[in-house]
């Protein structure tokens, strides 16, 4: 059996994932204009008037960067899709466990996305969706969640666990790349709620 990786070697794998993250939003104008020194790769750069999708300044992002910016509306995006199959569960569901264990990740995952969501309005940045149609790790594609919507008992509780364990262990190597690499202290705060709902949430789930 492989030994398990080091929490220092995940740490570094999860703020490089969300620096090419950040990078990536940055070139396609998701997360709003750079003002200041420093590159994409560092993560560190604050944006001070964040712009909606027209270009006209937002708001006052005060201590929020870009990778902050970043990592809100990936959550946001991946929780939203989420939260679709978790809604299937109690029809479609076969395991009494499992049923069980995703009312749970549903409640945490509603609170998540208000909190996201309060964030990201505090930021002055429109709740549009950037990743609308990209399919991306922890994020339910269109193909996953029609497979899901057309199955049930032991068949959609396989498709259930696959799709939420994908989802988990994203969000929470993502959350902790952002609890080193983000600069708002209540992001990272939410930062830390998410990885550890994540973690525990994907180390209890029935098997």
């Amino acid at each position: 059996m492989a030994e398990p990786e080091p929490r220092s070697g995940r740490r570094s794998r999860a703020r490089l994932v969300v620096s090419v993250l950040c990078a990536l939003l940055i070139l396609s104008g998701c997360a709003g204009p750079q003002h200041g020194a420093g590159t994409p790769a560092e993560a560190t750069v604050t944006i001070s008037s964040p712009t909606d999708v027209s270009g006209a300044a937002a708001g006052d992002a005060g201590t929020f960067s870009t990778t902050d910016i970043a990592w809100l509306q990936l959550m946001i995006a991946m929780d939203d899709q989420t939260r679709h199959i978790l809604q299937l569960a109690p029809r479609h569901g076969g395991e009494p466990a499992l049923k069980r264990w995703a009312a749970g990740v549903t409640r945490d995952n509603l609170s998540h996305l208000t909190s996201l969501r309060e964030l990201l309005a505090a930021a002055g940045v429109p709740d549009s969706n950037p990743h609308e149609g990209h399919d991306m790790p922890g994020m339910v594609n269109a193909e996953e969640l029609e497979a899901l919507a057309d199955a049930t008992g032991t068949e959609f509780d396989r498709l259930l666990r696959s799709a939420l364990r994908e989802h988990l262990t994203q969000a929470e190597h993502l959350s902790d790349g952002l609890r080193d690499s983000g600069s708002d202290p209540q992001v990272r705060k939410l930062a830390t709620t998410v990885q550890n709902s994540a973690a525990a949430h994907r180390r209890s789930m029935p098997t």
